[in-house]
C-alpha cells in the first residue's frame, strides 16, 4: 500500500508540474508578438539611412524637418534622413537616371499616378504588413480600399494624413451686398443660385460667384464616377454618372460674369482671385487649401455641397501615403517609418499641426486640430470632412492623362461648345493618349 501511494504521490507531482510548465508557457499570439517587438528593436536599432522624396514642387527640407523628419529623427535615432528637394535638376527621372535610390515617395493619391506608377516604382507591402503583424484596421478604411484598388489587392502605401474638398468664402464680400453665407447641409443646387446671386459688378470691378479646383472635385466627385473605366483602360467621360458629376460643375463656368478667364483654365487663376485679389465670393477645392489663405482675408469655411438624391454622401477621402520605393535597399527599416507615422503618437503631432488623422477612431485625437495653426483653428474646422465619405474611385497609371482632357472639355464648353460634343471628344482624344502610352 505505501508502494502504491509513492507512486500515486509521483505520478500527481509529476502532472503538477507538466500543468505549471504550459501554464507558464507563453501563447502563440504572444512569441508572435515578442519577437515581432525583438524585430522591430533590430531594425530600428541599426544604423541606417533613408531617403525621401515629396512630390510636391517646392517644399524644402526644413519644411520635410517640420512637417515630418523631427518626429521620425526623435523617434528613430539611429536613423539618417536625407531629403531630395523636387527642384530644378532634381526632378524624379533625373533622381531615378542619376543612380539615386529612393527609400520612401511621399505623395497624394492624386499624384500617385504621375510618379508612383508612371515610374514603376510601386512595391508590394503586403509581406511586411504580415511580417511586423501591423494592424490595418486601425486606419480609415477608405484609405486602404483605395489602395487595395491601386494594387490589385496588395498594398504599395500606409496613408499619414487625408484631406477631402470644402467649400471656402469670403465673409467680406457677403457681408457687403447682404447676402447670408452659405451652410453646411447646402445642396449643390443652393450653392448654384448663391453663385448666381453674388455674380456682379461692383463699381466696375467683376466679381465673382464661384471659382474651384475641377480637377479635385472631380477626384473626389460625390458620384463615384471614374475618369477611366479600370478593366478596358479606355476613358468614361460619356457615362452618365461622369456627366452629371461633370456637368454640375460645368454649369457655374456658363453664369454671365463667372466664365473663364481668357478661356483658359488653370488652378492658379481659379485660386488667387479669391484669396489676393478677394473678387471671388466662394472657392470649392482641397480642404487643406485654407493653410494657403492664413489670414489674407476674412473667410471661413463649409461642408462640399451635395447632390440632393445623397444628401448624406460628402466628396471622397484624399490621402497622402508614404509609398515604399521599389529600389529600396533598407525596406525594412523604411516600413518602421511608415508603420509609425501611424502611430497615436505621430498622429497626434499631425493633427496639431493642421493635416487630418487617417486613424479610424478620430472623437479624441481631432480635439487636439490645428492647435500649432491658430488661424485655422478659428475657423469652421469640424467641417473640412464631411461625415460619410464617398466611395473611392479607382485611380489608374492614366489619371493623368484623363486630367488633361477633361480640362481641356471643360474650357470647351464655357467656350460654348455642345456638352456631348466637347466630352466625346475628350474622351476619343484621351484614348489615343492612352494607347500611345502603352506602346
Amino acid at each position: 500500500m505505501r508502494t502504491k501511494s509513492r507512486r500515486l504521490a509521483g505520478i500527481i507531482v509529476c502532472l503538477l508540474a507538466v500543468s505549471l510548465a504550459a501554464c507558464q508557457q507563453p501563447g502563440k499570439s504572444e512569441e508572435v508578438t515578442v519577437k515581432g517587438a525583438d524585430l522591430v528593436k533590430k531594425v530600428s536599432d541599426t544604423p541606417t539611412e533613408l531617403v525621401f522624396y515629396v512630390c510636391v514642387n517646392g517644399w524644402t527640407e526644413d519644411q520635410f524637418m517640420s512637417t515630418y523628419g523631427n518626429q521620425i529623427k526623435k523617434k528613430f535615432p539611429n536613423y539618417t534622413l536625407k531629403f531630395i528637394p523636387q527642384k530644378d535638376a532634381q526632378t524624379l527621372p533625373s533622381v531615378i537616371t542619376s543612380g539615386q535610390t529612393i527609400d520612401i515617395l511621399i505623395t497624394s493619391i492624386g499624384l500617385t499616378s504621375n510618379f508612383l506608377l508612371a515610374y514603376e516604382m510601386q512595391d508590394d507591402i503586403s509581406e511586411l504588413i504580415k511580417k511586423y503583424n501591423f494592424d490595418l484596421s486601425r486606419l480609415e478604411p477608405s484609405t486602404i480600399d483605395i489602395q487595395r484598388q491601386l494594387a490589385g489587392g496588395g498594398i504599395y502605401g500606409l496613408p499619414v494624413s487625408t484631406t477631402s474638398a470644402a467649400l471656402f468664402y469670403n465673409k467680406s464680400l457677403f457681408d457687403k451686398f447682404g447676402v447670408s453665407y452659405p451652410r453646411d447641409g447646402m445642396t449643390w443646387d443652393e450653392i448654384y443660385d448663391l453663385a448666381k446671386t453674388m455674380t456682379r459688378t461692383d463699381n466696375g470691378q467683376q466679381i465673382k460667384g464661384m471659382t474651384m479646383s475641377v480637377q479635385h472635385l472631380m477626384q473626389l466627385n460625390q458620384l463615384t464616377a471614374p475618369h477611366i473605366d479600370s478593366k478596358t483602360s479606355k476613358a468614361a467621360f460619356t457615362s452618365d454618372s461622369f456627366r452629371q458629376a461633370f456637368g454640375n460643375l460645368t454649369r457655374f463656368y456658363k453664369i454671365p460674369g463667372n466664365g473663364l478667364l481668357d478661356n483658359k483654365y488653370n488652378l492658379v487663376s481659379q485660386q488667387e482671385p479669391f484669396y489676393k485679389d478677394q473678387n471671388v465670393a466662394m472657392f470649392a477645392a482641397l480642404s487643406t487649401t485654407g493653410r494657403v489663405f492664413k489670414d489674407t482675408l476674412n473667410w471661413d469655411i463649409v461642408q462640399l455641397p451635395v447632390f440632393k438624391e445623397k444628401p448624406n454622401v460628402g466628396p471622397q477621402s484624399y490621402p497622402t501615403y508614404f509609398y515604399l520605393s521599389k529600389g529600396s535597399k533598407n525596406k525594412d527599416a523604411a516600413f518602421q517609418v511608415m508603420s509609425y507615422m501611424t502611430s497615436d503618437e505621430a498622429q497626434d503631432f499631425i493633427v496639431k499641426d493642421g493635416y487630418s488623422s487617417v486613424l479610424k477612431n478620430q472623437s479624441q485625437i481631432m480635439k487636439s486640430f490645428a492647435t500649432n495653426d491658430p488661424v485655422l483653428a478659428s475657423k469652421n474646422v469640424k467641417s473640412l470632412l464631411p461625415a460619410k465619405f464617398a466611395d473611392p474611385t479607382e485611380k489608374t497609371k492614366y489619371q493623368a492623362i484623363a486630367d488633361k482632357e477633361m480640362l481641356a472639355a471643360l474650357v470647351d464648353i464655357a467656350s460654348g461648345k455642345d456638352e456631348n460634343t466637347a466630352l466625346r471628344e475628350a474622351e476619343e482624344r484621351a484614348n489615343k493618349a492612352i494607347e500611345a502610352e502603352k506602346k
